[in-house]
């Protein structure tokens, strides 16, 4: 049986969890009558985290939202290196719709990815070599898989 935790909010202006079911009482004024549920968790480690950022001043809790979103940014940016999957992924991508890929667009969605290595020629060769993608021009392939 799964059990829902609450997220609860006093009159006095503070939140915090109980288990659903339980008596709650607020931890700051012990008030126990005038709670109201804000929501409603399965997991208690969401539970937690929603009870920090409900307790945290509107502006703090802004600016950590904009930082979290900046740094989430910037890893995503720096992901350099790039896996099978993402590759042929990539791959798919930069591929139109009839099945041409080339270079200028595998490059393009690289770019966009933020992926540096392998490049766009070593991910063409590769391609190639596994018989992926056939020469159909300069510079251009057509998606065999």
């Amino acid at each position: 049986m799964q059990t829902d935790w609450l997220l609860l909010r006093c009159v006095c202006g503070q939140s915090f969890g109980a288990r659903r079911g339980s008596k709650a009482s607020c931890i700051r004024c012990g008030e126990s009558k005038q709670i109201t549920t804000a929501a409603v968790f399965s997991d208690p480690n969401k539970l937690t985290e929603a009870v920090a950022k409900a307790n945290l001043p509107r502006e703090i809790r802004d600016e950590i939202s904009r930082k979290l979103d900046d740094k989430k940014r910037r890893q995503l940016k720096t992901r350099n290196h790039a896996n099978s999957s993402t590759i042929q992924f990539i791959l798919g991508q930069s591929t139109d719709e009839r099945g041409i890929l080339t270079l200028s667009s595998l490059h393009n969605i690289l770019q966009r990815e933020g992926i540096t290595d392998p490049s766009p020629e070593q991910i063409i060769g590769v391609a190639e070599l596994q018989g992926v993608v056939q020469r159909v021009g300069n510079e251009e392939w057509k998606w065999l898989a």
